[in-house]
């Protein structure tokens, strides 16, 4: 790749923010970036590289490029494993015609090594003098997933990169990106692992002043809902959580047991309170 490229890719990659999730041990950990503000091509230079686990070296490059065929002006996306580990560097794909296509993955799909991994450039997108002629998997998509693997250190990690693509071929958005550090298969647009039985280190229940309870979420909880329940049954308080809070008010509540259930997409949790008389 030429100095000039790299150090247009250079600049965008230093641009996004990364932030590592997960629960205790090495196995349940995702390192995800947030690309923000969003890469577009075009409008953005000519690509992005991928630092997956931000150690200052690509592992991938994603960028459009266009030939002349006989039928017209090829435009295309690409992605590529990129860096020292380039040849070791995959994308999730299929090879249906002779060509590389890269799949488009949707969230939740899990990655790992029960997919059809592909050790070169995949192509996304064609379009001819923009038509549309190919049955390419990231024609006119929205919220689609690549699914990667790159090598770090002798090992394997899974990660996917979050992209809008649009039919035209070389117009498209790419919004974030994450990958599993503990060298297990990740599900597309995951961005935090919570191992069972460990909700308690990503909520907590502070008791306030003003006769209340405090509850404060770790970013990786999301989705978040509060309930309160009396020793009867009876819901006394509920709402969803909006941010990293949510304030319970034992003002008003009869004397006794109350449970506070925190229900989240990670998993749930609830805490026993105690209102005097």
């Amino acid at each position: 790749m030429k100095k000039e490229l790299q150090n247009r890719l250079s600049k965008y990659t230093a641009a996004a923010a990364a932030v590592t999730l997960g629960a205790t041990g090495a196995n349940a950990q995702i390192v995800y970036t947030d690309v923000d503000p969003d890469f577009s091509h075009p409008g953005d230079e000519v690509g992005f590289g991928l630092d997956m686990n931000n150690d200052g070296n690509f592992d991938f490059i994603i960028a459009s490029a266009d030939t002349i065929v006989t039928s017209g002006r090829v435009r295309y996306t690409v992605v590529a494993g990129y860096g020292t580990q380039a040849a070791a560097n995959a994308i999730a794909g299929e090879t249906p015609s002779a060509y590389n296509y890269a799949l488009a993955l949707d969230m939740g799909t899990m990655i790992d090594n029960t997919l059809n991994w592909i050790a070169a450039t995949n192509t996304m997108a064609y379009s001819v003098d923009s038509a549309n002629p190919y049955a390419e998997n990231w024609n006119g998509v929205t919220d689609k997933y690549l699914g990667l693997r790159f090598n770090a250190g002798g090992n394997d990690y899974y990660g996917w990169a979050r992209m809008d693509v649009q039919a035209i071929a070389d117009a498209w958005t790419l919004k974030d990106y994450a990958y599993q550090a503990g060298q297990t298969g990740i599900e597309a647009g995951a961005t935090a692992f919570i191992e069972e039985g460990t909700m308690d280190q990503y909520v907590h229940f502070i008791n306030q002043a003003d006769n209340s309870v405090m509850v404060r979420m770790n970013e990786a909880i999301t989705g978040a809902n509060v309930t309160v329940v009396s020793a009867s049954g009876q819901v006394v308080q509920s709402g969803a959580v909006n941010g990293s809070e949510f304030v319970v008010d034992m003002n008003g509540l009869a004397g006794g047991i109350y449970m506070i259930n925190v229900t989240s997409e990670q998993g749930s949790i609830t805490k026993k309170m105690s209102v005097a008389n």
